[in-house]
């Protein structure tokens, strides 16, 4: 018996399950055995129930490094994002000014 190229059955079971959507795994491999295709109900699993992969999608780096080495007393680059985080949610630096005097007069 001739071996088949590489991914020819995996192309196999795309096939009869573009055909057959609804088919289950085992249904596949008996398709795919009268027509002459012998595979495994682990590589219908794999093909059929994968999900598909966000490609492009990176983690964005983190700053990790700047925190461990920086004392406790130096503002971080993530202090400094969260700032500007709330800086926007409160409508700009005029009023973070004015609740940094606010809660300097509580105090």
């Amino acid at each position: 018996m001739a071996r088949m190229k590489r991914g020819a059955k995996s192309q196999a079971v795309r096939d009869y399950l573009s055909e057959n959507p609804q088919a289950s795994p085992k249904e596949v491999v008996e398709g795919l055995k009268a027509k002459g295709v012998k595979v495994k109900v682990t590589l219908v699993n794999s093909i059929k129930y994968k999900k598909p992969s966000k490609a492009g999608r990176r983690r964005a780096p983190s700053h990790r490094m700047a925190t461990r080495r920086s004392s406790g007393l130096a503002v971080t680059v993530e202090q400094l994002h969260e700032v500007k985080r709330l800086a926007d949610s409160l409508g700009g630096m005029a009023q973070i000014r004015q609740a940094l005097e606010t809660l300097e007069r509580l105090r």
